[in-house]
């Protein structure tokens, strides 16, 4: 079975369309057709139906899964929780054949039979399945290099592991990796695996939930992130509809939230509008304004440099041991520049100077597979500080010695006739001249 079917669950259709919008959005793009089939249920929800009855919840898994199986067609769901309620209830029927009897003895009563075969990938899974992080970034048409992501997994995209087969639990690192593969960095917080505490409100214990919710939010906020990335309804209304609350109340957390198809639809050339982020609670403004700058940054890039080199060169950085003015002189880091210029950064960069510690020796490019080295980066951007007049003031008054003189320095007369040398043969500063200001219009037409 190769073909998909799209099981949106109750709470993205019902109370987050923007999440389905998106989904659908980013799906067409991706070019993978997703099948709505009729006659779905909830998946159904663990907390509530589990713990009602676990034959109920057993029943109705396999009744959704039966569907998908008569159409030869597995599950993709961006709701972890119908994630883990379909793969736990395959993997406890494909384990316990008696159970799955048992299960098949009631479905028989409605004429459907449970074989085993269809599952569910969450939306992630999929993507990272189907089309790797390199897939991701060849479909990059405006990148999010420069921003900061802190990523939520949630709990039920984890675990439990056994069953969901999607990550390590205590060192998850595929969802960090699809926001990478955006452009973005994934930044590091202490309350990175904490639970949203979503189901607190279905318990009727907001006050905890909403406590939760703030701890998080405040922990995020200090490392100045651009956005919070989930993959879960449930986290998105605690992170975007609580925080709304706690900002009506007086704490301007003012943190983004964004699911992942929404931002993978950015990169991918969707708009706002057709992404339905006018729908999110707390303004996504911040974010898209500066995401915006990063673009028209990378279009100031793409004048001087190659951007997917650039971007290949500051991910490997493999030469940086090998710079002569490094081993001299550790807090020289030329691989750092080149990342600050990929992540647009290049105004900043050229007030710096650093790169002018390169002094061309060529040990990088000697060794550089792809051909494009940190020297031909630092030329490039040696050039641009040049033209703006950033560059030391030595370079700038031999450039300005080389437009005179056609000479970087004026050989005396005295000291030739003192070594018995002959006289200095007249340059041709006038031809020269008359070039560079040839090349001087044509640049500037």
């Amino acid at each position: 079975m190769s073909e998909y079917a799209c099981f949106w669950g109750c709470y993205i259709q019902a109370r987050l369309p923007h999440i389905e919008k998106s989904t659908r959005a980013v799906m067409q793009r991706l070019g993978v057709d997703c099948v709505d089939l009729p006659g779905l249920t909830c998946c159904p929800e663990k907390t509530m139906v589990r713990n009602m009855s676990h034959r109920a919840w057993l029943l109705a898994a396999a009744r959704n899964l039966s569907v998908a199986e008569e159409r030869g067609l597995h599950f993709i769901t961006p709701c972890p929780g119908c994630f883990a309620t379909l793969r736990g209830a395959g993997a406890e029927l494909r384990s316990r054949p008696h159970v799955a009897q048992q299960v098949n003895r009631d479905l028989a009563r409605i004429g459907r039979r449970y074989r085993g075969q269809a599952t569910a990938l969450h939306i992630l899974d999929f993507i990272y399945r189907r089309f790797g992080i390199s897939g991701i970034r060849q479909r990059l048409l405006r990148p999010m290099n420069g921003l900061r992501v802190a990523v939520h997994y949630g709990c039920h995209l984890l675990r439990p592991s056994g069953e969901l087969l999607f990550d390590n639990p205590a060192a998850p690192r595929k969802f960090d990796e699809l926001v990478q593969a955006l452009g973005a960095t994934s930044i590091a917080y202490s309350t990175k695996q904490l639970c949203c505490g979503g189901l607190l409100l279905r318990a009727g214990d907001e006050q905890t939930s909403q406590a939760m919710a703030r701890l998080k939010l405040r922990d995020v906020a200090e490392q100045q992130p651009d956005c919070i990335c989930l993959a879960c309804p449930s986290c998105m209304m605690q992170y975007d509809g609580a925080q709304l609350l706690l900002q009506r109340r007086g704490e301007e957390l003012n943190v983004p939230i964004f699911y992942y198809t929404e931002l993978l639809g950015l990169v991918m050339g969707l708009e706002p509008d057709e992404l339905g982020l006018s729908s999110h609670r707390v303004s996504v403004e911040p974010f898209l304004k500066k995401w915006q700058s990063v673009q028209a940054a990378r279009a100031q890039l793409a004048e001087r440099w190659d951007l997917s080199l650039l971007q290949a060169c500051a991910e490997c950085g493999a030469c940086e041991s090998d710079c002569p003015v490094f081993q001299t002189d550790p807090s020289f880091q030329p691989n750092s520049i080149v990342r600050r210029i990929a992540a647009g950064e290049i105004e900043a960069v050229l007030r710096d100077g650093s790169f002018w510690r390169c002094v061309e020796c060529c040990a990088c490019d000697e060794q550089c597979f792809q051909r494009y080295s940190m020297l031909d980066i630092f030329r490039a951007a040696k050039s641009l500080a040049a033209q703006k007049g950033l560059a030391p003031a030595p370079i700038l008054q031999g450039m300005s010695a080389f437009r005179e003189n056609a000479m970087l320095a004026q050989p005396s007369a005295a000291q030739r006739k003192r070594l018995g040398l002959p006289d200095i043969a007249p340059p041709g500063k006038e031809e020269l001249a008359l070039l560079l200001n040839e090349q001087k219009e044509v640049n500037e037409k």
